[in-house]
């Protein structure tokens, strides 16, 4: 049977892998939903759940200043992922906003562990 934690812990580095992925695949991207700056949307929903995962990671692992190394830990990487896509040759574009949405949905997610920090890690000593 699975522990809870490993699951937890797989899915952070499943999402991680997949977001890395996702970031440096060329894709033939039509919108869907025709919105308006659709992708930045994606990157500030993608680095939120990032910055949430990773902090769950962290905080089971017990690692004090679970939430700055979280936060950091995902803006570095979109870092990283932009800088390579700048590189390769035939990668996605990089995007000084998909920085900003980044860093933007690692902020508000930031802000919301925050506030809701002691209630959420009670809740996860309890699901593990």
């Amino acid at each position: 049977m699975v522990h809870k934690k490993q699951l937890i812990y797989a899915t952070t580095l499943g999402y991680t892998v997949l977001l890395a992925f996702a970031s440096l695949a060329k894709i033939n991207h039509q919108s869907t939903f025709h919105i308006e700056f659709e992708d930045k949307i994606v990157h500030f929903l993608a680095y939120a759940m990032l910055c949430f995962l990773v902090f769950l990671s962290f905080s089971l692992q017990k690692i004090n200043k679970s939430l700055i190394y979280a936060a950091l830990f995902a803006f570095v990487f979109g870092i990283i992922l932009e800088f390579i896509q700048g590189v390769m040759p035939h990668a996605r574009v990089s995007e000084l906003l998909d920085v900003v949405a980044n860093t933007l949905g690692i902020l508000v997610m930031t802000a919301i562990l925050r506030w809701k920090k002691q209630t959420l890690i009670k809740k996860l000593q309890t699901f593990v």
